[in-house]
């Protein structure tokens, strides 16, 4: 019986250590792509606007976590798209991503760890 449980939980400790897979169904290029939505998503996380799209709220309130730990909890696809996303971000919006970076790691205790996480690749 020890035995089975043991096994149950190292089955289990990654689903459980690991954010929801529902956001493994988020299309990150759309909202990439689509200068709107993005903005929208954007507003959200640096408190300019309303957290109403799909999970926006949830986004925020992992992102401190996130940055912190380098995505450690994240899913191979979630460790795609955060990396997609930052990279859109440092392109498209490099003034916007200074303010996300100062609001997400004021004192850039996490910056050389998630740096090097969203430039590299699994």
């Amino acid at each position: 019986m020890k035995v089975l449980v043991g096994i149950v939980l190292v089955l289990a400790v990654p689903y459980i250590l690991c954010y929801d897979e529902k956001y493994d169904k988020i299309d990150a290029d759309k909202i990439i792509n689509d200068d709107k939505l993005f903005s929208a998503y954007l507003d959200c996380m640096l408190d300019r606007g309303p957290c109403t799209l799909e999970y926006s709220e949830d986004f925020k309130k992992l992102l401190p976590e996130v940055i912190a730990t380098s995505c450690e909890k994240c899913s191979p696809v979630q460790r795609q798209n955060v990396r997609k996303t930052v990279r859109a971000l440092t392109e498209k919006r490099p003034d916007d991503f200074k303010i996300f970076r100062d609001k997400f790691d004021p004192k850039g205790e996490y910056e050389k760890d998630f740096t090097a996480f969203f430039l590299g690749s699994d």
